[in-house]
């Protein structure tokens, strides 16, 4: 399955964060978008991931795997916003 981003909100505070992530499946583009609920979290990876779809909640999901890589590049490179360093967000 292959899913395009749509749509990506974040809002920061100080040392928390939280948003969303939407994404579109151009093999079926009428059904609802994939969407992911982003929250901070208080140790490594530094954020919570929900499926908005009950039965979609493994990290293997499609949309849970590209908000996961999302979420990971965005604080590697603002990791200052949250209090972190870039070392917290190692790519591996």
């Amino acid at each position: 399955m292959t899913l395009q981003l749509l749509s990506l909100t974040l809002a920061y505070d100080d040392t928390r964060f939280f948003g969303s992530v939407m994404f579109t499946d151009p093999d079926h583009p009428d059904n609802p978008p994939p969407t992911v609920l982003i929250d901070h979290a208080d140790g490594p990876p530094w954020f919570r991931l929900t499926n908005v779809d009950p039965t979609a909640q493994d990290p293997s999901v499609p949309a849970m795997v590209e908000a996961d890589r999302i979420m990971r590049f965005l604080l590697r490179y603002t990791a200052d916003r949250i209090g972190r360093t870039a070392a917290d967000f190692l790519q591996s």
